[in-house]
């Protein structure tokens, strides 16, 4: 099966938020900026409380409990911008160019303007599909990024894909409902 499409900045920024998101050291971190912080403001309050100052145990909660809520949006919000930074600096020259696709069961041809890759569909480690976007990522951490919307006939590609992964015995893996959070 032979498909085109072209690629923009929001396919590739999909790509790298969901792998932060499966990340369990970027998990990891998260949860901890997300309690640390307030953690310390909890204990200036605790120790404003045992000095009887009443306006810092308020001030010291306050600033606790807005952390916690609004420290998780600015950070989504700043993982967004990072992510979009790394891939108008890094990954630019891919945007609006066509990319063709085959898929053989034996292997993955691709072709970009000018430049041509053949990979062993032995490399395929797991095909992930969320919402806007399929993911055929490679043993090496290469991926190849589908986007639904600019591909044609779509659900003969998502079949063909399901099949492969049964002939090679990977992982099919589907994420409908995945939002970056």
């Amino acid at each position: 099966m032979t498909i085109q499409f072209k690629q923009d900045k929001n396919d590739l920024l999909k790509h790298q938020l969901y792998v932060a998101s499966k990340s369990e050291r970027i998990k990891k971190k998260r949860r901890r900026s997300k309690i640390f912080f307030p953690l310390i403001y909890i204990v200036f309050a605790v120790m404003a409380f045992f000095e009887g100052n009443s306006s810092g145990v308020f001030l010291f909660f306050l600033v606790a409990l807005l952390w916690f809520f609004l420290y998780p949006i600015w950070e989504k919000h700043h993982y967004i911008k990072h992510y979009k930074g790394y891939i108008n600096e890094n990954l630019s020259q891919r945007f609006e160019k066509t990319i063709t696709l085959e898929l053989n069961n034996d292997y993955i041809f691709s072709q970009l303007e000018g430049s041509e890759s053949k990979v062993s569909t032995q490399e395929l480690n797991e095909i992930i599909e969320i919402d806007t976007v399929i993911f055929l990522q490679l043993k090496d951490t290469q991926i190849f990024v589908l986007p639904k919307d600019k591909i044609n006939n779509i659900e003969a590609l998502i079949e063909r894909l399901k099949q492969l992964a049964d002939h090679l015995k990977i992982n099919y893996t589907l994420e409908k409902n995945w939002k970056w959070e």
